[in-house]
């Protein structure tokens, strides 16, 4: 790729992700029509080829859709969007919507209890040593909240993948950026981390003792901790609030 089709591709994409705000911010509402090509041309001071390539990029997340002879109209977004509008609203927005992370907490928590107790049912004497070892190492770490959070974020990454479900560990890959975000944030609040190694002490014994029902009750209640008190900071409970990612 040349430098002048790179320039162009990323053009576009600041574009497609100008007209995406716009719409998840009610700008345009589901039903409207988007100002025509040339229109959009004049009023981002952009070339055709670009703004039809930030369009396409636009159908291709099921945010809009092209009617023949007619234009492009915004879609329910709730109704046609697919999960590739999640990981780029998630991955690369400066922010989120309040009631996407509340939803995206209830996700995270159903899936990681699930796969929770599956690990109770599968891990080797190895992998459960190996999960204490970052246990400990995060009680050693309590006073650097960066190497605890990383250290919080590769025992859920473990636990994910031993959990032997292929879809569990592809969708925690997908949201890898706002995971990470998420945890780091949690680590700063006071006593977060000295509170959180209870909860993971007494997770390691359930899935060291088979028992998954046992882990999947301690993993829900940790996960709930952690959420509850990153919704008392941030003001959750406000729908339609932004939450800064970076």
């Amino acid at each position: 790729m040349s430098d002048r089709d790179h320039r162009k591709e990323k053009l576009s994409g600041k574009i497609a992700k100008a007209l995406q705000m716009d719409i998840l911010s009610g700008k345009y509402s589901p039903g409207s029509r988007l100002p025509s090509e040339r229109n959009l041309v004049d009023l981002l001071s952009a070339s055709r080829i670009t703004v039809r390539e930030a369009i396409e990029k636009l159908i291709q997340l099921g945010i809009v859709e092209k009617r023949p002879n007619s234009g492009t109209y915004v879609n329910d977004v709730p109704a046609h969007a697919s999960i590739m509008l999640l990981m780029e609203i998630t991955n690369y927005g400066e922010a989120v919507d309040s009631d996407i992370l509340i939803a995206m907490m209830d996700f995270r928590r159903i899936i990681e209890v699930y796969g929770a107790a599956r690990v109770a049912q599968r891990a080797s004497a190895a992998d459960i040593a190996d999960m204490k070892e970052i246990v400990t190492d995060m009680k050693r770490q309590m006073d650097d909240k960066q190497a605890i959070a990383l250290l919080n974020f590769d025992l859920h990454a473990r636990l994910n993948r031993l959990a032997g479900n292929i879809v569990i560990r592809l969708l925690f890959n997908s949201f890898n950026p706002i995971y990470r975000y998420y945890i780091e944030f949690f680590h700063l609040l006071p006593n977060a981390s000295t509170d959180i190694i209870d909860y993971y002490e007494r997770l390691m014994a359930a899935i060291e003792a088979g028992d998954d029902q046992y882990t999947a009750h301690i993993m829900e209640e940790l996960l709930l901790y952690g959420e509850n008190r990153v919704k008392d900071v941030v003001g959750l409970v406000e729908n339609g609030k932004q939450i800064k990612l970076r």
